[in-house]
Parts: C-alpha cells; structure tokens; sequence
C-alpha cells in the first residue's frame, strides 16, 4: 500500500491528523481531536492493519468522546476483527443505548450472534436492522436473514424471506439458488418446480431460474425435461458453464454417454483446462468401457492438479478392470495418499490385493471400510468372503447376517448369501434365506444366478422360484 496516499485529494489533510496525533504519544502529552478526526485515524490504521494501534487510539478516543456512539461501534468491530465478540458486544450494547436505530449496530451484532452460533438472536438483529434500512439496504439484510433462517432450519421462513427479495429484485441470483436449495432440503421438490414455473411466466429470461428449474426437473428424475431447461438457460447465456455441466450430468444419468461428452467438451471452451470437467470426460468414457480415452483424460487431470484423489481412483479402477493388478495398486495407494479415508478408495485396494493372494491385508482394509461406510453394497459381501480365506466358514455366515441385519433391503447381499451357502454346501441354510430373498426380493432373482450359474440346473431351486412368480 502506498503510505503517501498520493490516490486520494484528502490524504495529507489525514496523514497530518495522524502526525499530530504520534506526536502526541512521543511527547506524552493528551491533545484533543473531535470524533471526525478520530474517525480518519482509525481508518488510517484500519487499512494500514495495524489493529493493535487502532484499538489503543479507539480507547483514548472513548475517555474523550464516551457517548459517541460512532466511535463504540468502530470499537466493537475492532475487537470482532481479532475475533474477540463478547468485548465487542459490549460495546455495541453501549452504543445502543445512545443510538437505537442505528443498522450497522444492529447488522454488527447480528453478525456476531451468527458466529457465536446464537442463531436466533442474530435473527431478532437482523429484524431489527430492517426496521430502521431504506430499499437500498433492504436487499442484503433479508439475505442475510434467510441465511440465518437457515442455519436456525426454518427452511419456510427462509423461503419466504427468499421471495421477499425476489420481489424487490427478480435478477437476484444468489436468492433464486437459494430457494432451490430450502426447497430440496425440506423435501418439497414439486412446490420448487412450481415456483420457478411461475417465475419463468414473469421473468422468462432469468437464465438463473431455467437452471434452477433443471436441477428441480433432476431431482424429480424427468431428465428429459431437466435438459430442456437447461437448454433454455444456455440460450439465455450461452457462456454459462454450470449450465452447460448440469446437461451434460443430465446425459450421463440416462446413459447417453456421448452427448454427455459432447456436452463437457462445450463447458471447455469457457472454462479450458479445468480438470472437473476432464475427469466428467473420462468417468463417461470409462463407464463406455472405452478405457484408453478415459485413461488419456483422466491423466490430463493428473498432469493439472495431481491432487485429485479421483482421477488416480479412476485409473486404478481401470487398470484393475484390466486385470493389470499391480498397476492398479499403484494409482490406488495415490488416491489414499491424498484422501486416506475415502471409504471407495480403500475398498478398491482391498479388492486388488485380493487378486494379488494378500488376502489378510485385505481383510484388515475390509473391516476398515466398514467403520467408514457400513451403507457400502458390497462390504459384507467381500468382507465375509476374505473371513472365511483367512478364518472360518461359521465366522463368515456370521459376517453375512450381520450384513443382512445392517442392510435388510439389500438385495445383491441376501442372494450373495444364498449363493454363498449352496457353494459351501450348506443347502438347507441356503433354502431357507432363499425363500425369505424370494419373498422380499423377487424381482432380483437373477443376482443369484450372477454370482453362482450352477444353481440353473438345480430344478428345486427353479420350481422355488417359479412358485414365487407373480
């Protein structure tokens, strides 16, 4: 920063304020300056972030001017800006009592209150801000008052304060995102789509509510409709990248892998070389089973930041898919290099060293997942089946009702179980739990037949599910 203040036609006028006042504490004498002058030396300080100094010039200040109540309030933002809020809001509690009205007092404590997680009394001083502001102010409280709805999980409150705004200012964007989210959060999807519908009917260029529409049409799971709102948001503005990445998302989700691509390529040419869009690249190419390009893009993530854990994820996860083991391991442990916790990722090693007969290290980074993700599909399943390697056939069955327990409308893992038990020669078991997998689960018969063909030929077994047939 430039000491001279050279910028600005009021800085000697300032920086002689300032002089006189050094001179003051050199000499060691008391000098009076008026509030204003005060005013510029705690901003001289301020921008030059010297708070130390500011606040012993705010203290002098106050045994001559104790009533003002400018200076309590620049006081107390001093001592939040050293994340001291209790002194600081005793001082506002001061200059309160001289001036009631004032909005920045109130937005301070507010502000504060937020912090110190005292939701509801930061609402009540935003409230009170609110009072006393004109229209041009009245834009950000209510923000900040649907925010701290938020916090406080008044989701209707804080959508109706969201519409508040969208009356005063229908381009707000960051309100008009913020809706979508306390719609989705409260589990009122339908009721958002409603909105933005409406909305659209008054303001059909806002980009910002077609996409917000896209993202309520997705949750709904009408990707049809969700690209077409997308698709309407681009047009608006064609440059809007999160847009253009939420069509492409949309793509993906029904499978269409090749607009999906096509689609991340347009985001590129906004947003070049970012390595979000480059992984969405190669997991659609990976999920293609076209593995060298999504080998080729996930290393173009790599080579901009090498510290996404999922682009060495992806290239373990296809090196494994290839049968190329020890490759695979070495891009898996970089991914837990970088994310040591990420339950996929230590799956993923467990599954590899699995193929590599280091079945007791396995085991131990099995029983690792599930403490991170007991809601993993197929923990139980591998887990039970490295138990029974490494100790016993009863440990195992144990392992699996567990996971039966834990998940009891998992599918893949009951009929895991039945296969499990007719491989192990334990056919009565096996029966049994096939039953109860029939009864519950009819329709996903085919996972036995997946993970243990033999059973096709067994007629008892065809007839049992024969009978269970609709």
């Amino acid at each position: 920063m430039d000491n001279d203040f050279s910028f600005n036609p009021d800085n000697s006028s300032i920086k002689n304020i300032v002089k006189k006042y050094e001179e003051m504490l050199s000499l060691k004498e008391a000098f009076f300056f008026d509030v204003s002058e005060f005013e510029d030396i705690l901003n001289y300080y301020t921008e030059e972030n010297e708070t130390s100094k500011a606040l012993e010039v705010v203290k002098y200040a106050l045994s001559l001017h104790p009533k003002s109540d400018t200076l309590l309030l620049i006081c107390a933002q001093l001592y939040v800006s050293i994340h001291q809020p209790q002194e600081a809001l005793k001082f506002l509690n001061l200059a309160e009592e001289i001036a009631p009205f004032d909005i920045d007092l109130h937005y301070t404590k507010a502000t504060i209150f937020s912090q110190l997680r005292q939701t509801n009394k930061a609402i009540e001083q935003y409230k009170k801000a609110l009072k006393f502001t004109d229209e041009d102010e009245k834009e950000d409280l209510l923000l900040q008052l649907a925010f701290e709805y938020e916090n406080a999980s008044r989701y209707e409150d804080a959508i109706e304060t969201l519409k508040e705004i969208l009356r005063i200012s229908p381009e707000n964007e960051m309100a008009l995102y913020e809706l979508g989210f306390c719609y989705d959060h409260i589990d009122q999807v339908e009721k958002g789509k409603q909105f933005f519908l409406s909305f659209i009917d008054e303001y059909p260029y806002s980009y910002i509510a077609w996409f917000n529409l896209g993202i309520t049409y997705g949750k709904l799971d009408l990707m049809e409709k969700a690209i077409e709102a997308y698709d309407y948001s681009i047009a608006i503005k064609e440059d809007f990248t999160s847009a253009i990445i939420n069509k492409a998302t949309s793509f993906a989700d029904i499978e269409e892998y090749d607009k999906a691509i096509a689609c991340y390529q347009e985001a590129l040419q906004y947003d070049k070389g970012d390595p979000i869009i480059y992984s969405f690249i190669a997991e659609c190419y990976e999920k293609m089973e076209y593995y060298d390009r999504a080998i080729y893009y996930y290393r173009k993530v790599i080579s901009v930041d090498n510290y996404i854990a999922d682009a060495w994820y992806g290239l373990a996860s296809i090196h494994y898919e290839l049968g190329m083991d020890k490759k695979a391991l070495s891009y898996i442990d970089e991914a837990i290099e970088r994310d040591q916790t990420h339950s996929d990722y230590i799956h993923l090693k467990a599954d590899i060293l699995i193929q590599l007969n280091y079945t007791e290290e396995a085991l131990s980074l099995y029983q690792k997942v599930l403490e991170y993700n007991d809601e993993d599909e197929d923990i139980f399943i591998d887990l039970a089946t490295a138990t029974q390697s490494v100790f016993s056939l009863e440990l195992a069955i144990e392992v699996f009702l567990e996971g039966i327990n834990k998940q009891p409308q998992n599918a893949k893992l009951m009929y895991n179980f039945v296969a499990f038990l007719f491989k192990n020669k334990k056919g009565v078991l096996a029966m049994h739990y096939l039953n109860i997998a029939l009864e519950s689960f009819y329709d996903d018969y085919m996972e036995l037949f997946d993970v243990y063909e033999e059973v096709k030929n067994n007629k008892e077994i065809i007839n049992l599910i024969e009978s269970y047939k609709k």
